[in-house]
C-alpha cells in the first residue's frame, strides 16, 4: 500500500466529508477523476487494483496522466487535512503564524511580519515549545535590521535564557532515551546482578550535567512513565515492584503529589497493585488497592469515573486467589456502579470473571450461563480471535465438568471448526492439545486409561512461562493436575 492509499485509509468521516465538500466547491461534477479515484481507493481498501482503476479512468492511455492525478490527489488531501486541523492543535496554529510571518516578510511587509511573529512567540511560550522559541527569537534579531523599534539585545538575552531551558530538556530526553535503551537490553534484571535503581542513578549522573534534574518532579515523572512501560512490556514485574514502591515513596516524601498530577499518583498505585499481584503478594496488593480506592475521592472525585474500574479490577484479581466469595461480591458492586453506563468492556469483564469464579466454586452451570452472555456483547464480538479461542476452550472445559458429555463433544467440534486456522498454528498447540484431551476424557476414565493419564502428567509436568499461563482464561495445567493426583500448588513455572 503506497502513501496515497494509506492516507485515504486513515481518514475519518469528518475528514472525508470536509475533503469532498472542498473538492466540489471548485467544480462539482460526477466525472471528476480525482473524486472517482478517491472513492475507489476508499472502498477497495486492501483489494486495490491499480490497473483496474487506471483502465476505467483513462481507457488504457498513457499512465503518466494517471500518476499526475495520484500525486495531485495526495497533495490535495494533505493540504485539506492541514486546513481542517490547523486550529485544533497548538503546534499547527504556531506553524501557521510562522508561515504568515515568512509570507509577509517575503513581500517586504515587516510590520505585518512582526505581528505574526509576536503571535507565534505567545503561542510557543504558552505551550513551552522551547525549540520553536529559539527559532522565533532568532527571527526577531534578524527583523531588527528592518524595524528600529525592535531591540535585538532583548531577544538575544531571551534566546540565551531559552537555550538554558532547552538544554535541560535535551539532557532529560537523552537520559530517558538511554535509560529506555539500557532497560530493553537488560530484559530480566532478576537473573542478573544488576540493580535497576542503581542503573537509573548512574545513567542520570553520566548524561546529565545539571544535578537539579534528580530533584525535578517533572523529570522524575517522565522517568517513571518511561521505566514503567519498558518493565511492563518485558513482563519484569519483580523490578517493576521495586521501582514503583521506591518512586511512590519518594513522591510522597517530597510532597510532589497535588491536584495537577493526581493521575500520576493513581497510575503508580495501579502499577503497584498489578506488580504485587503478578509477584503473588496478594495481601500487599490489596493494601495498595484500598489506598487506590481512597484516592479516587480526592479533589472532589476528580478522576473517580476514570479509575473506578481499575480499583474493582484490583479487588477481583486478588480475591480470586484469596476469597472467591469476596471476589464475586466485588463484581456485583462493580455491576451496580456501572448500571446505566453503556460500556461493553465492563460488561464483558463482569461476565467473564463471574464465570471463572463461579467455576472455581464448582457452580459449573451458573458459570456457563455467564459465559454464554458474552455472545451478545459488543466488546466480545470485536475481540481478537485468539482471545475468543481461549474463552471457547474454557467453555469446553466447563461443559466437561458439568457432566454433559453430549454437549461437550458437540461444543469441542464447533470450536475446532470455528478456529481451525488458529489451531493449526504453533502458538496455539496448548489449546489444540486441551481440545483433543477433552475428547479422550469425554470418552473414557482417566484413572483407568494409563496412556491418557501419562499424557496428562507429561503436559502438567512440562514447565511453561507464567506469561503464557496468564493468557489462559482457565489455566490448563492447574485444571488437569488434580485429575492425575498432582496438587495444583505444586506446579512449577
Amino acid at each position: 500500500m503506497d502513501i496515497l492509499n494509506r492516507a485515504i485509509a486513515v481518514l475519518n468521516k469528518e475528514e472525508i466529508r470536509h475533503f469532498k465538500l472542498w473538492l466540489n466547491s471548485t467544480n462539482a461534477s460526477k466525472e471528476r477523476k480525482d473524486i472517482q479515484l478517491f472513492d475507489y481507493i476508499r472502498k477497495a481498501g486492501e483489494h486495490y487494483d491499480e490497473n483496474s482503476i487506471f483502465e476505467k479512468l483513462y481507457d488504457g492511455a498513457d499512465k503518466n496522466s494517471f500518476y499526475r492525478l495520484k500525486n495531485r490527489l495526495q497533495e490535495d488531501i494533505g493540504y485539506n487535512l492541514a486546513l481542517l486541523h490547523f486550529g485544533k492543535h497548538h503546534a499547527n496554529d504556531l506553524y501557521l503564524c510562522l508561515s504568515l510571518y515568512h509570507i509577509f516578510l517575503s513581500r517586504n511587509q515587516p510590520q505585518l511580519a512582526l505581528y505574526y511573529l509576536k503571535k507565534a512567540e505567545r503561542r510557543a511560550a504558552c505551550n513551552e515549545n522551547f525549540e520553536m522559541l529559539d527559532m522565533i527569537y532568532a527571527n526577531f534579531v534578524r527583523l531588527s535590521a528592518d524595524l528600529p523599534e525592535i531591540n535585538p539585545e532583548k531577544f538575544i538575552q531571551l534566546r540565551k535564557q531559552n537555550a538554558e531551558k532547552l538544554n535541560q530538556i535535551r539532557e532529560a530526553d537523552q537520559v530517558l532515551a538511554t535509560v529506555t535503551y539500557r532497560l530493553k537490553l537488560s530484559q530480566n534484571f532478576g537473573k542478573r546482578d544488576v540493580s535497576l535503581l542503581k542503573m537509573l542513578d548512574n545513567t542520570i549522573k553520566e548524561f546529565a550535567n545539571d544535578d537539579s534534574m534528580k530533584r525535578s518532579k517533572s523529570f522524575q515523572t517522565r522517568v517513571f512513565r518511561a521505566v514503567s512501560q519498558v518493565l511492563i512490556q518485558n513482563h519484569n514485574f519483580i523490578e517493576l515492584e521495586k521501582y514503583m514502591l521506591n518512586a511512590y515513596k519518594r513522591f510522597v516524601s517530597e510532597k510532589w503529589f497535588d491536584k495537577e498530577n493526581h493521575e500520576v499518583r493513581l497510575q503508580m498505585l495501579v502499577y503497584m497493585v498489578n506488580a504485587l499481584f503478578k509477584n503473588r503478594k496478594f495481601r500487599e496488593s490489596l493494601d495498595y488497592a484500598e489506598t487506590l480506592g481512597e484516592e479516587l475521592s480526592a479533589f472532589n472525585n476528580l478522576l473517580y469515573d476514570k479509575y473506578l474500574f481499575f480499583y474493582y479490577n484490583a479487588l477481583v484479581i486478588n480475591y480470586a486467589q484469596l476469597d472467591i466469595k469476596r471476589g464475586l461480591k466485588a463484581l456485583d458492586e462493580l455491576e451496580k456502579e456501572m448500571k446505566g453506563k453503556k460500556n461493553s468492556y465492563y460488561e464483558f469483564f463482569i461476565y467473564l470473571n463471574k464465570a471463572t469464579l463461579l467455576f472455581f466454586q464448582r457452580k459449573t452451570n451458573e458459570a456457563i450461563r455467564n459465559l454464554s452472555k458474552l455472545n451478545g456483547n459488543d466488546y466480545y464480538k470485536k475481540a481478537d480471535p485468539s482471545f475468543k479461542l481461549k474463552i471457547s476452550v474454557a467453555e469446553c472445559m466447563m461443559q466437561f465438568e458439568s457432566g454433559d458429555s453430549e454437549t461437550t463433544e458437540k461444543r469441542v467440534e464447533q470450536v475446532k471448526k470455528e478456529f481451525s486456522y488458529l489451531l493449526s498454528q504453533p502458538d496455539y498447540k496448548r489449546e489444540r492439545f486441551v481440545l483433543q484431551l477433552l475428547v479422550k476424557m469425554n470418552n473414557g476414565n482417566v484413572d483407568a486409561n494409563k496412556k491418557l493419564s501419562a499424557e496428562i502428567r507429561k503436559f502438567v509436568g512440562t514447565p511453561v512461562k507464567s506469561s503464557v499461563e496468564d493468557g489462559e482464561v482457565l489455566r490448563y495445567r492447574a485444571w488437569l493436575a488434580p485429575k492425575v493426583g498432582i496438587e495444583s500448588e505444586d506446579l512449577g513455572g
